[in-house]
């Protein structure tokens, strides 16, 4: 599925001078380069199956009798399921019959991504490639980590790589998107959501991310028509409802936002919520008042109103001096 993207803040300076609160996803928020890209310690079929400890020699007899083809498939199914640890395990067993074999690799690299371990399932998928240069599972692997990263350059070499054997593959597409999205390049990437979209017409994380590019660029009626097209394919995406808020709240539909929010998050972070909004657009006295409304709505377990007003309050000060 199409990686879906959820609204975070920064200002970005507009061709005309102006200033609009823009929206990246948490993954591909821009926070600076860094000078190289961090080291993975290198992945071995050792360091999965010792994580195990006491269970191990158990563990190990009873996948011993299991084919090549068998462990691979059962790995995938409790990938599948979420269940990491045990696809770990039945892909580092894999490993054991056969080292070099690319799936297993691909599998613990997807396995360690969802655990967080970013750096070691890159390299994970570096392994995969070095006997598969072109498995697409591997490249998609390892651009989706250099694009949370912040190294898009890097990142799109990989979805290149991918698009030159599948010119339709529809994650590399939508990961080609986001990359150009967060280097500026708005108007590319458009061309490539309504790409992915006209591929899967039924995917709500492809109209979010179509909605995404439209805010970015400041083209607001068209972000609400695309937010809305994801909420009618998923009506319970509080994600991509409080998108859709985001975008009422920038186009000045105050009364429309809060209705999406409070859906999403109900009434106190409703107002919270529109709070920092207008906070990052620097409209000073609307975010008190908005944060001042849900201090008066939960004043006793709403902090994070109180400690948003504290931020306007030095934000407004600064802004003045």
């Amino acid at each position: 599925m199409v990686t879906n993207r959820q609204i975070t803040w920064f200002c970005r300076n507009r061709p005309n001078g102006t200033t609009l609160a823009s929206t990246l996803s948490v993954a591909v928020l821009l926070a600076g380069l860094t000078a190289c890209t961090p080291v993975a310690q290198p992945h071995s079929v050792e360091s999965t199956l010792s994580q195990l400890g006491p269970n191990r020699p158990l563990a190990e007899s009873r996948l011993a009798g299991m084919s090549t083809a068998d462990l691979l498939a059962a790995g995938q199914d409790y990938l599948n399921a979420k269940n990491t640890q045990l696809a770990r395990l039945h892909f580092a067993m894999a490993l054991q019959h056969e080292p070099t074999n690319p799936t297993a690799f691909v599998g613990i690299g997807q396995a360690l991504y969802l655990q967080g371990e970013g750096n070691q399932a890159r390299e994970s998928f570096s392994q995969a490639l070095k006997t598969d240069p072109s498995n697409s599972a591997a490249l998609l692997g390892i651009a989706r980590i250099y694009r949370e990263q912040a190294f898009h350059s890097t990142a799109i070499e990989y979805l290149e790589r991918v698009l030159a054997d599948a010119p339709d593959q529809v994650e590399a597409l939508s990961e080609m998107a986001m990359n150009q999205d967060a280097m500026g390049q708005e108007a590319a990437a458009e061309a490539l959501h309504r790409q992915v979209v006209a591929l899967r017409p039924q995917d709500p994380s492809a109209f979010n991310n179509l909605g995404f590019n439209a805010l970015l660029q400041g083209h607001y009626p068209e972000a609400v028509e695309a937010f809305r097209q994801a909420l009618i394919l998923r009506p319970d995406d509080k994600q991509v409802r409080n998108n859709l808020a985001t975008v009422h709240a920038l186009n000045g539909d105050e009364d429309l936002a809060l209705q999406q929010f409070e859906v999403a998050v109900g009434k106190p972070a409703a107002y919270n919520n529109l709070g920092y909004i207008y906070m990052t657009q620097g409209e000073w006295d609307k975010a008190e008042r908005a944060y001042k409304k849900a201090l008066d709505l939960s004043p006793i377990f709403y902090l994070r109103a109180q400690e948003n007003l504290e931020r306007l309050n030095r934000m407004r000060t600064k802004s003045e001096d």
